[in-house]
């Protein structure tokens, strides 16, 4: 026996609609994240001024989060569906390390209160932020042609 074997997980495969579904609660949880966190991030820039920075930045944090949960149970739903091919996918280890630097990303902007100092750092973090989630979504598609 070579690799992870999950075939209770493999049994997603047999079922005709339930992977396109989770592709589907993927991209939805993806667009949640990205979206709110492009909006908060324009913010920051500078963009809608008229909007308060601190009520937008926690509303915009709760979409993010549940973004991110759609996102990462979809994901690892998958993922187990199939570890083997995907620990051989050269997109999705990139995509794995670019989350990571990601989180990372995230945790340091809250960390040093990025959305109260709205300050070069904290723009640097989110124009950081947005290349990190373009890079991952690119992986994230690459993952079925290799």
């Amino acid at each position: 026996m070579s690799g992870v074997e999950l075939p209770a997980w493999r049994a997603i495969a047999s079922v005709p609609w339930l992977y396109p579904a989770l592709e589907i609660v993927h991209i939805v949880g993806i667009g949640l994240l990205v979206g709110s966190l492009v909006l908060v991030e324009l913010r920051i820039w500078g963009r809608a001024a008229e909007l308060p920075l601190a009520p937008l930045a926690r509303f915009g944090l709760r979409l993010t989060l549940v973004g991110f949960a759609l996102a990462a149970a979809s994901g690892a739903t998958m993922f187990l569906s199939q570890p083997n091919e995907l620990l051989g996918n050269t997109p999705f280890l990139v995509k794995m390390a670019l989350l990571a630097c990601a989180g990372i990303n995230a945790a340091a902007f809250h960390w040093r209160g990025g959305v109260g100092r709205a300050d070069r750092v904290a723009r640097a973090q989110t124009l950081a932020s947005l290349g990190l989630w373009l890079a991952i979504i690119i992986c994230g598609r690459s993952i079925a042609y290799y």
